[in-house]
Formats: structure tokens, sequence, C-alpha cells
């Protein structure tokens, strides 16, 4: 009767050991910290593209500005920049064989940076031709 009443007992006792409960809190652990860092890498990344988006929107727009201009040797910052952000506009007449001539051909060329803090983030170069 008592070796009925074990095999009874041991039946209802069915359950998870601590070596399994360790295993399965080990794997979860894995798990989450992998999505995590997947999740601040993808973070990171949307940042990163944001500021690159939001550089090339300013150059295209200052480039806009200066194609609208009469032929000058330097140019104004014509937009309105995001704090932290820095632009740099340099001209200079673009020639391509040496020597230099520049005078015949009357291009100009226009480098505009963005740089948000040390970080440079875009150079755009365009023509000018003077008419």
């Amino acid at each position: 009767m008592q070796s009925r009443l074990r095999t009874i007992a041991r039946e209802a006792q069915r359950g998870f050991t601590l070596i399994e409960m360790t295993v399965a809190l080990g794997l979860f652990g894995f798990i989450g910290v992998g999505f995590i860092l997947a999740l601040q890498s993808a973070h990171r990344a949307q940042g990163i593209n944001q500021e690159q988006v939001i550089g090339q929107n300013l150059v295209r727009a200052q480039l806009e500005y200066i194609r609208d201009q009469p032929y000058l040797d330097s140019y104004p910052v014509y937009v309105t920049l995001p704090f932290q952000y820095a632009m740099t506009i340099d001209t200079a007449p673009y020639c391509t064989p040496e020597p230099c001539n520049p005078a015949p051909n009357n291009l100009q060329k226009t480098t505009v940076r963005i740089s948000r803090g040390p970080q440079p983030l875009v150079a755009v170069s365009d023509l000018k031709m003077r008419r």
C-alpha cells in the first residue's frame, strides 16, 4: 500500500528541476540581450541616417540659392542651420588642364560642406558658369 502511495505521490509532483529553470532563464537572457543590442544598433543607424538627410537637404537648399545668384567670388550662407550644424562654402575658378587658365571657360566650382560638431557629414560640389 505504501509503495502505491509513493508512486501516486511521484506522479503528482511533476515539474521542472532547478537546472532546467536555470538553463531556460539563461536562454531567455541571451535572447533578450541580443534583441536589445539589435534595437540599439537600429536606433544608432537611424540617427546617422537622419543626420545625413538633414545635411543633404541643407546642401541642396544652399546650392539652389547659389544658382539663383549672380556670379560672385563668395556666397553667404542662406539657409537657417539647426543647432550644432555648420556650413562652409568654398568657391574657386574651375580648370582641368595644367597650367590652369580659368579666364576662357568662366566656370566656378562651388563646394558646400556641412558638419555637425567636429564630424563632417556632407560635401557637395557644383559648377556655375558666368553668363
